[in-house]
């Protein structure tokens, strides 16, 4: 049971107002603006005036059945607070909104929207940051969205990625923004499985017509790594911490964002000249392989293969298909991909495979090359991410036969620029 000050400051933050709003800038990197400005609470303790944590408000909240009450004060004092600024700034406001009280009984409270209408807010200007998977009904979450769509709010789904999101939710909901949770973002740019989610909710967001936002980003090397991949909207301490002070935490936002523009300028360079050394390098050694073969002799071939792969350790297979896309060679694989354990639904692809329905085929076709690099894609030969070179060569009857090389993709790995 709680103590009887801890009860005392509940009601007394309640009854006097006294809590205070900080803000935490989300930024465009691209644009160099920023986005919006996320209301967060702080309690203010009776006598001291220290600072009582948001966590603690809410749990006390929760625990005394006053949640509404206060989710209601916090609107408030946010819109207030927020209102005396908004003529200095282009950026939006987002408020949280407890989604485990959506649906409660609540008639006779003040609605975000009367709220903002009363103090003359546009709703386009205000987004609502929603955790999907906290909320208690689905039917009331989707009637509340709905709600507040059609009255002009932007609707921010956040945490996803963590708990329990729930996808069929995302898809009903239909956010204007998916916040990505700090559990993925962590140290994204030496973990390839995150990359990879990551890729996956953001195509899922551009699909779906929302922007991505990376929360909780904490180096240049995550923002770096986020930017890369595809990420539009930044948050976080490596951006700027929270401050009730708006007109200082603008200015000193701004400059940061010249700052990571200046190196993300640097690693984007660098990125694109990788991709093209990858381009690049990827047909040399084609190149230089063709010039090895005998396309009329497989057994001779595949001693070149061997000795090729092991000289190049970032080819993990090499194989020979037929106009048809019938595979008429064996898969020559590296030896690290043979040594290392992998589930048995991963394997190389028999000679006689048919190949026909893959892009690294498909493109001779569709395109009228004589050699294509696939977009990354992971294989079924041995769950890595890769990329395919094919490439179209002749038999000593004339007739069409493909190459095919696959490319380990290494994970995007972002160093930023030394500082003088």
């Amino acid at each position: 049971m709680p103590g009887p000050c801890e009860e005392f400051v509940l009601r007394d933050i309640l009854e006097n107002e006294t809590i205070c709003t900080f803000f935490q800038p989300i930024v465009s990197l691209t644009t160099g603006r920023i986005f919006a400005y996320e209301a967060l609470v702080r309690g203010i303790r009776h006598g001291s005036g220290s600072l009582i944590a948001p966590c603690e408000l809410f749990a006390r909240a929760s625990e005394e059945t006053m949640s509404l009450e206060f989710d209601a004060l916090c609107r408030k004092k946010a819109f207030e607070t927020f209102h005396g600024f908004r003529g200095n700034t282009e950026a939006m406001m987002f408020l949280n909104v407890n989604t485990s009280v959506i649906g409660a009984c609540d008639t006779d409270r003040p609605h975000i929207g009367t709220v903002a209408s009363q103090m003359g807010f546009d709703p386009s200007f205000i987004g609502l940051e929603l955790i999907e998977a906290r909320a208690n009904s689905s039917d009331a979450l989707i009637d509340f969205v709905g709600r507040y769509r059609d009255a002009g709010f932007l609707i921010v789904i956040d945490d996803f990625g963590c708990e329990q999101s729930n996808i069929d939710r995302l898809i009903q909901i239909r956010p204007d923004i998916i916040k990505v949770d700090r559990n993925i973002i962590a140290e994204i740019e030496s973990d390839p499985y995150r990359q990879s989610i990551l890729k996956s909710i953001h195509s899922l967001a551009e699909m779906t017509g929302a922007l991505c936002l990376a929360e909780g980003v904490e180096t240049v090397e995550e923002i770096a790594t986020c930017h890369l991949l595809g990420v539009d909207l930044f948050q976080g301490f490596s951006i700027a911490c929270p401050a009730p002070d708006l007109p200082l935490l603008e200015l000193r936002t701004k400059a940061r964002i010249a700052e990571l523009q200046e190196e993300l300028r640097s690693i984007t360079l660098n990125a694109l000249r990788s991709r093209r050394r990858l381009t690049g390098d990827a047909n040399a050694l084609a190149d230089w392989l063709i010039r090895q073969l005998m396309p009329g002799d497989l057994d001779a071939m595949y001693p070149v293969f061997q000795e090729f792969m092991a000289m190049n350790s970032e080819i993990e297979c090499i194989f020979l298909i037929d106009s048809r896309g019938i595979q008429i060679s064996q898969t020559i694989s590296s030896s690290r991909l043979m040594e290392q354990p992998r589930p048995s639904i991963f394997s190389p692809s028999p000679e006689g495979a048919n190949h026909a329905f893959k892009p690294y085929f498909t493109c001779f076709e569709a395109f009228g090359v004589q050699r294509y690099l696939t977009d990354v894609y992971l294989s079924l030969a041995s769950g890595n991410l890769c990329r395919t070179l094919s490439v179209k060569l002749k038999d000593e009857t004339g007739h069409d036969l493909i190459l095919c090389m696959d490319f380990l993709e290494e994970a995007v790995r972002c160093t930023p620029p030394e500082r003088p």
